[in-house]
């Protein structure tokens, strides 16, 4: 049976007593008073309440007793069971006119509670499910296998992984021909096993959220090794090239393995923090390398003279000790801005 609670009657009443002149109450299933405009009658025994409950009707008290004031009393139906009462105080025959309306709106609030509650309970047991999958020590037993089932996915087919992060808070997208997860507030995971649906999901991605950025692991056998190749593909997009919209992990598979190998590595994250606090610096190293190290493209691209590229790309040295300028330092300097994406 479901139970009201204390903060949850009370806040009812606090919302139903802006609109009604009257003082309300809301009694749990035994008839003791949770919420009330009357603070000092909460944990209080209401009797009217217990008759309410014990003859299953409405009961009306036509003038004040020792243990209970005149008014209204109706019990509170959920799944053809008494969950509590509501109670309203005054002349019967004044309260009376607002008694449905009030119970009518106390089961709406009551129920979209239940709704929300359950709609959290599933959001977390999806999210516990993900975190499984996700998980590259995690074995495929016959409860997962079962679950995996129940969300569309045939866990021990090969699947791809494709990431999508927004530049912005997003509560739900509405793809719904795909398995999807959330991930953060500003991404989602999407779970595909058929090959040739990638493009078709692509194409949907972009066009309703065409401000999204999209990273595509390769098919793997296990779930796990997609993601990370997923994540790893959405850190290079993000850290090299901000202006593309998508990346396939097969393009950067191996400076993405190997940033991934970098990324607790004190001095790169000690550069990289010297780095962020420069994003004029850090964009005139992403365009550079977006034109292939072409300097006269570059400048052009930023809309500056070549001396000013020449002196941001020395600046970049004096300040990291890497020279964008050397092949060998750019890599470092490639995992650096990889690196500074969490």
């Amino acid at each position: 049976m479901y139970e009201l609670t204390h903060n949850q009657a009370q806040t009812i009443v606090n919302k139903m007593m802006n609109d009604i002149p009257f003082n309300i109450n809301i009694m749990d299933k035994t008839g003791v008073i949770i919420g009330s405009g009357n603070k000092e009658r909460i944990g209080t025994l209401h009797h009217g309440a217990v008759a309410a409950i014990k003859q299953r009707k409405i009961i009306e008290i036509r003038r004040d007793e020792e243990f209970v004031k005149k008014g209204i009393n109706l019990p509170i139906e959920l799944n053809e069971e008494i969950i509590g009462v509501v109670g309203i105080s005054g002349e019967v025959v004044k309260t009376r006119p607002f008694a449905n309306l009030v119970k009518s709106a106390v089961i709406l609030l009551i129920e979209q509670s239940v709704s929300l509650k359950k709609e959290n309970l599933e959001r977390n047991l999806k999210q516990e499910f993900f975190n499984l999958i996700t998980d590259p020590e995690t074995t495929y037993t016959n409860e997962l296998i079962d679950q995996a089932m129940a969300y569309g996915i045939r866990i021990n087919n090969p699947s791809q992984i494709v990431y999508v992060g927004f530049p912005y808070t997003i509560d739900k997208q509405n793809i719904n021909h795909f398995p999807s997860f959330k991930i953060s507030n500003q991404a989602y995971c999407f779970v595909v096993q058929e090959a040739n649906k990638i493009e078709l999901l692509q194409e949907q991605i972009e066009y309703q959220f065409p401000e999204a950025s999209i990273s595509i692991s390769k098919m793997n056998d296990k779930i796990s090794e997609g993601f990370l190749q997923a994540k790893s593909a959405m850190r290079v997009l993000k850290g090299v090239f901000p202006h593309e919209k998508v990346i396939s992990y097969s393009r950067c598979e191996f400076i993405a393995d190997m940033a991934e190998l970098q990324r607790k590595d004190l001095k790169t994250e000690m550069l990289y923090h010297f780095l962020d606090k420069n994003e004029e610096l850090i964009k005139t190293l992403q365009v550079y390398l977006s034109c292939n190290l072409n300097a006269n493209e570059t400048a052009t691209r930023l809309i500056i003279h070549r001396n000013t590229l020449n002196y941001r790309l020395n600046r970049i040295f004096k300040i990291t000790g890497k020279d964008p300028k050397n092949i060998l330092e750019l890599v470092e300097l490639i995992f650096i801005l990889i690196n500074r994406v969490k």
